[in-house]
């Protein structure tokens, strides 16, 4: 099977948990703050977007470590800004209808990040040699003495 039909389909859920976001940013009625929706589209959508095109052009050396760097971003960006931090687009801070279905598509597009980036691990890992052998190194050292 093509590798890049696997990473699509990871990369598939991270556009699902965004869909969700965005239907129930609207149905809650949820502000962001200053820069959250910029990073959200340019970062969060936008790089991993940009990675798929490179790899379904068969550029891994660079599609891959943007996919896994850029889902891992906004996975930290998610689970901080709206689990952890205080602020208007909190999970917390969000009261009335659509609160819940706001609190699922926030979990959803931390699990679709999460998914996309350790397919983007996985392809990077596969087609890398310098990357291989440097996680390789990590995990098994060679026995020096």
């Amino acid at each position: 099977m093509d590798r890049r039909l696997i990473v699509t389909a990871a990369f598939m859920t991270h556009l699902l948990g965004g869909g969700m976001l965005a239907i129930a940013q609207s149905t809650a009625g949820v502000n962001f703050t200053e820069g959250q929706l910029e990073f959200l589209v340019l970062i969060g959508y936008g790089g991993p977007l940009i990675a798929m095109g490179l790899i379904w052009l068969k550029n891994y050396a660079y599609g891959a470590p943007l996919l896994f760097a850029t889902t891992t971003a906004n996975c930290w960006f998610v689970i901080y800004f709206f689990l952890i931090h205080d602020n208007p687009a909190n999970v917390g801070a969000v009261s009335g209808p659509g609160s819940g279905a706001y609190l699922y598509a926030t979990i959803a597009v931390v699990v679709g990040s999460l998914v996309s980036a350790v397919a983007g691990l996985w392809l990077w890992y596969g087609t890398s040699d310098g990357f291989r052998s440097a996680v390789d190194d990590v995990v098994r050292p060679s026995e020096t003495e």
